[in-house]
């Protein structure tokens, strides 16, 4: 299943993604708290269907997302060549570019379960997600969402202007 992520950024969401003929079939929203971000992953009813949570601690991020009835905890740091990415709660691991968010989601088996880059097309400038196993997609989405949000600094939710 192919799935684009686009960047939004307005008030209310975040990201908007489309799915392989372009049309919406989910968004990411979020909020700030005191501890960190909260973001959910609605679908095309506005039910939430994923959930992540992130608290950053000194260059290092920690992330937990739940979807499909399953959860995984992931660590970010953008400082390690070795592994900028460890996933636990899945027996999954990460390869390739994390800095230009060019990369593949493998399994024990080495089999890819996500291949996320860079995409130009009838979505325009965004990321493309392919997703092999129906019963991943929205975890992995959560994982891809949670990975771009991280690089590009750009997931706080905004504070509402006016008192």
């Amino acid at each position: 299943m192919q799935f684009y992520i686009k960047p939004v950024g307005g008030a209310h969401c975040l990201f908007t993604i489309l799915n392989s003929k372009g049309q919406p079939v989910y968004e990411v929203t979020g909020r700030t708290t005191p501890f960190g971000n909260r973001f959910f992953l609605l679908d095309g009813a506005h039910d939430v269907v994923g959930r992540i949570s992130a608290v950053r601690i000194s260059g290092a991020a920690q992330y937990s997302a739940a979807a499909g009835g399953e959860k995984i905890h992931v660590v970010i740091n953008g400082f390690s060549l070795r592994r900028p990415v460890r996933i636990r709660g899945k027996h999954w691991h990460f390869r390739g570019s994390f800095l230009t968010r060019s990369f593949d989601i493998l399994n024990e088996a080495s089999q890819v379960v996500m291949t996320h880059g860079k995409y130009w097309g009838v979505a325009g400038d965004c990321y493309g997600v392919d997703i092999n196993d129906r019963e991943n997609i929205l975890l992995c989405l959560c994982l891809a969402v949670l990975i771009d949000c991280t690089v590009s600094g750009n997931c706080s939710a905004p504070v509402p202007a006016g008192g």
